[in-house]
Formats: C-alpha cells, structure tokens, sequence
C-alpha cells in the first residue's frame, strides 16, 4: 500500500525526505504556538474586555444618579478605547446568530461574554474591520452599546507567527529543490547514457559529474564501456582475418574443382564449397560490427513500406499509422524486418505486418499462414545454425542465422522479440518491441 503512495523518482523521494520534517516541525511547532499562545492569549484578552464591561455595567447606576453618566463614558473612552451610547428607547436584542463551526475566534468570543456578561446581551464580531458590537439590555426601556476595539481583544501574533513559518520554510523549500536537482542531474546524465548504451547509441558527449559516489559510478560505467568496445573492436578485427585466410583457400579450391570438373563428377563436391562460402559470409554479417553505424530518427513505417516495394512480393499487407518516428540504426532495422519476411515467404502464402505506438515503445507484429514453429523450438531457433528439422529446414541453403540476427539487432536497440502462434489460427507471429 505504501509503495503506491510514495513516489517513484529519486528527486520526489529525496524531497518528502526533506519536506515531511520540516511539515512535521511546523505542525508541532503550530500546535504547541495555538494552545499555548493563540488560543490563551486570545482568550484572556476577550475574558478581559466582559471584565470592563461587566465593571461599567456595575458603576454606570451610581454614575447615573449623580448625573456623571457622560464623564463614566469619557473616563472608559479614554483609558479602554470602549465607544459606549446609551439608547434610551425601547428595543429589543437581535437574535443570537450560530456561530460556525470552523469559526474559532467566535467560539471564544461567545463563550466568554456567556460566562461574564450577566445581563441579557447581543455581540456581533463582524460590525465592521475595527470593532466588535455589544448591546446590552439593562432594562426595559435602556440598551447600551459597546463598541470593543478588535485591537483590544483579539492577538496579531498568529498572523506574524504564520507568516514567519511558513515564508522560510518555503524558501528553504525552493533552496532545497534546486541544490537537489543539481545533485540528481548527474544520476539522470549517468542513466541516460546507460540507456543509450545498452540501445548501442554511444553517448560521447556524457561528463563524469556530482558527488564522490556519483563520479566512482560514472568512472566504472566509462571503464567498462571501453572495455566492451575494445573486446567487439578485436572481434571485428579477428574475424576480419579468418574471412580472408579462409576465403582466398575456398576461392582455390572453387577454381581447381572448375578445372577438374570436366565430366561433372565433382558437382556435389562444388555445393558443399558453395555452401561452406555462403555460411562463412553469414557467419561473419552475424558476428560484425553492428556499432559502427550512427543512430539516426526515421519513420519506420515508411521504411517497411519501401522494403516491401523494392525486395518482396505483394502478397504482404501492412496496418500502421502513416508515421512512426524511431531513432535507431536504419540499415540493420532495415535487415532484421528484412529477414523475418524472408522467412516467411519461404513457408507461408500470406503475410500480414501490425504497427502501432504503444505507451513507451513502439510494436511491430509480423503474421504468416505457414506452418508455425513448435513450442518446444521457439527458443532455440535464436541460438546460431540452429534449424528445425521438417518445416524450417535447408531450404534455399538456409544456414540456421536469420533470427540470431534479428534477435541480435533487437536487443542491440534495447528491444525485445518473441515468437508467438497467429492468434488468427495457423501460422507464425513474430512480434518486435522497441523501447522509444
């Protein structure tokens, strides 16, 4: 469950390593600063303003009856900042509004004019920006009027308190994404280029970058990558050598049995000559260097439609987009589909190719109405000379190399290839996946 709730990416994990803290921090700091600070402070300064009131309620009869009702109000003018009228004619108390519940600072206001208010009363917190109302009925036909400086009553301390929370915690927030994006980027830059290396697209232009760890990494990825580029350089070069130290005996060979051929008794010793040449010259496409070609972004589509045209029957139907762009090695994409229809036109009247662009790769399926292949020899067929003894024989001097070779540019592009039944009933479907 929790691995559906945290984040994929190295940046985002490192980040909630970073932000959940600084929240759990903020929480506890806010809550310790609203029990302790907000809500008790605020509380004693509304405690403290029914306390005036309730004196002015008790002084105002005496006041009254030495006709000092003017200087009592002066005196709490000036020493409280209470606005206090009194309305002589009769009223009566609006209704008591509910207070909401998300409302606290009302909750305060009206638990505490409960409590310590006595008389019959009316407050309204939202009068106006400056003061709170509070009308309070002495008797029938006299109302008095507090108007209560929200000043007096109510903190700012919560408004700066948030503010100074929140701002820094935002802008240490912001600091730490971008020192974290610049300590990531060169983890993205390395797996980039691994990418690129295991699709065989050599990324010249990678920089050893970031940490001690990060740089260690990136030396041994670079090691590495000579080292393998070192090994397939002296494998060309090798079988390089053995094509022309067994050609040039073939080519004797050939030339001695065409002079001594005269009565076409050798005719069976030619073929196997022949054959001998053609599985060398295969053996060593297979075994070449397929690196040495650039990468390069076409549309695939119309390099199956051109192969078609130019090298094979018509008896080939091809569904697809108009455009599929794949950055690749076009000659040896151009080989692999090559191979597989060949294949197929040797056994099988009907081919049918599917292209399509799938979320992050793009899907070539290539149908045929031969045979098929049996289970048990789907996976052998990639291994070198490897031939199926009824319906995948000699046929055309077929050598046992086409789908090692595909299987070898496949995953040379970092894609796959598998072979499965026609799901339209008898046959073969061959299906490509390239990463894109």
């Amino acid at each position: 469950m929790l691995r559906k709730i945290f984040p994929k990416t190295l940046l985002f994990r490192s980040l909630l390593i970073v932000v959940a803290p600084i929240i759990l921090i903020q929480i506890v700091v806010g809550g310790v600063f609203f029990d302790s600070i907000w809500y008790k402070t605020n509380r004693g300064l509304v405690r403290s303003a029914a306390n005036e009131i309730n004196t002015f309620l008790a002084l105002y009869p005496d006041f009254k009856q030495k006709n000092k009702t003017n200087e009592l109000i002066n005196i709490y003018k000036d020493k409280s900042g209470l606005i206090i009228s009194i309305k002589k004619e009769t009223q009566q108390l609006p209704s008591v509004e509910t207070v909401k519940w998300y409302s606290l600072y009302d909750k305060i206001v009206l638990e505490e004019f409960t409590d310590k208010i006595k008389n019959p009363y009316w407050h309204n917190v939202r009068f106006n920006s400056s003061f709170v109302q509070v009308l309070v009925l002495l008797n029938k036909n006299e109302v008095i009027e507090f108007l209560v400086p929200k000043s007096k009553i109510r903190s700012t301390s919560g408004r700066i308190f948030a503010l100074w929370i929140t701002v820094p915690s935002l802008i240490f927030l912001f600091v730490s994404i971008i020192f974290l994006r610049n300590q990531i980027r060169p983890i993205v830059h390395l797996s980039q280029a691994v990418e690129k290396f295991g699709k065989g697209q050599f990324d010249s232009d990678f920089k050893v970058s970031g940490a001690v760890e990060i740089r260690q990494a990136s030396y041994e990825f670079e090691k590495m990558k000579r080292r393998i580029l070192k090994h397939i350089s002296q494998r060309t070069a090798m079988l390089s050598g053995i094509s022309h130290d067994l050609k040039t005996p073939l080519t004797r060979l050939k030339l001695q049995i065409e002079l001594l051929n005269k009565n076409q008794k050798l005719n069976s010793l030619k073929e196997e000559i022949t054959e001998m040449e053609k599985m060398i010259n295969e053996y060593l496409d297979f075994a070449s260097n397929q690196y040495s070609e650039p990468a390069e972004k076409f549309n695939i589509v119309q390099l199956i439609k051109n192969l078609i045209d130019k090298n094979f029957k018509k008896n080939i139907k091809i569904k697809s987009p108009k455009n599929l762009i794949f950055s690749g090695r076009k000659n040896l994409i151009r080989r692999c589909i090559a191979n597989i229809i060949n294949n197929s036109q040797k056994y099988a009247e009907n081919i049918s190719i599917t292209c399509r662009k799938m979320k992050n790769a793009i899907q070539i399926n290539i149908d045929d109405d031969g045979p098929g292949i049996a289970d048990e020899h789907k996976e052998k067929v990639f291994r070198p000379f490897y031939r199926v003894d009824k319906s995948r024989s000699l046929k055309d001097n077929n050598v046992g190399l086409g789908l090692s070779i595909v299987e070898d540019i496949v995953n040379s592009h970092g894609g796959t290839v598998k072979l499965l039944n026609n799901p339209k009933g008898k046959g073969l479907r061959v299906s490509l996946s390239f990463p894109n």
